[in-house]
């Protein structure tokens, strides 16, 4: 008889999949003495939940209303976050096959469900558990080796570069000497692009996040000049502290519109010159180590909910909008 932690399928981004529910399965896994872990998840995605016994079963979400967004569901047209409630009706078949199909077996098992509520569990290890993704590379390309990370999502698809920019900024990048590969949308073709590359780029997109749980630097474009959930944190912060608990390396670039081809080639080289894996610099990723360090302190320390009363305002502003 096994002891079997069953994860109900996750539904939203895959960003929320990386940071706020992978960890919080694999923290459940280790503290309940768990024999091995059934997850159930959308195809390609299997390699996210690396480091436990697993059994990843790929499901068919196509029945879902509406399309991913935070740990839920949004429909466009309407406007409208599908509820929990739904999504766990809908969902339920599928679990409650699971737990019948280990209980027959003789296994006893404990169902854990994602909230489907737009909540981020925090990346502490109080809450979650994380690990460093990491393939071996046979073959490194001589030269600068740049992932494209491309946003691709259909909810505020305005703000997708066109592929046309995609196209131009490769060339840009090759008459500079610079190999580049298009980000996969498979879980372990992914991790192996990103444990080798010098640096993946893009726009605000789950691949890099990804590429944060692959000690990968980054280089972000962002147009998400907003306060972001309840906790009031900008998108920057999300990148460099929130969710980046490895403290992987990150140039972060924030402005009114996306940067054109040659401004982002331009971009890129720099972030090569300061971060990039093979030729970046060492003191370049010590500071931001040391950055990382000190803003993720501020950050536990004054920002997160349960302690943040304890200070007068203008601290917190401070440490919210200009330090953390």
């Amino acid at each position: 008889m096994s002891r079997i932690l069953l994860a109900a399928p996750h539904v939203g981004e895959i960003g929320w999949e990386l940071m706020s529910w992978q960890g919080r399965v694999r923290r459940m896994y280790r503290r309940g003495g768990y024999d091995r872990v059934v997850v159930l998840g959308g195809p390609g995605k299997a390699a996210f939940y690396d480091g436990m016994p697993l059994d990843y079963r790929a499901i068919d979400l196509s029945h879902l209303p509406g399309e991913a967004y935070e740990d839920r569901r949004y429909i466009g047209h309407s406007k409208e976050i599908v509820a929990a409630d739904e999504l766990k009706r809908l969902l339920e078949p599928l679990v409650r096959n699971v737990v019948a199909e280990s209980r027959a077996d003789g296994d006893t098992v404990d169902v854990l469900w994602p909230e489907y509520a737009g909540k981020p569990c925090s990346c502490d290890p109080e809450h979650q558990a994380f690990i460093r993704y990491e393939r071996k590379i046979s073959e490194l390309p001589s030269e600068p080796w740049v992932v494209l990370v491309q946003r691709t999502r259909a909810h505020g698809a305005e703000r997708n570069w066109p592929a046309e920019s995609w196209v131009r900024l490769a060339r840009l990048l090759a008459d500079r000497g610079v190999h580049t590969t298009i980000y996969p949308c498979e879980a372990e073709a992914a991790i192996t692009m990103l444990s080798g590359c010098d640096l993946a780029v893009g726009q605000s997109t789950g691949g890099l996040h990804l590429a944060a749980l692959c000690g990968c630097p980054t280089l972000v474009w962002s147009v998400q000049d907003y306060l972001m959930w309840q906790w009031e944190i900008t998108n920057r912060q999300r990148y460099e502290t929130w969710w980046n608990p490895l403290g992987s390396p990150v140039v972060f670039h924030e402005a009114a519109s996306l940067p054109t081809p040659e401004a982002a080639a331009d971009q890129i080289m720099g972030a090569l010159q300061a971060i990039g894996r093979r030729t970046g610099s060492s003191v370049q990723r010590a500071l931001f180590r040391g950055k990382w360090t000190l803003r993720s302190t501020l950050r536990r320390s004054i920002i997160e909910p349960r302690r943040y009363r304890r200070w007068p305002w203008p601290v917190q502003k401070f440490v919210r909008y200009e330090l953390a």
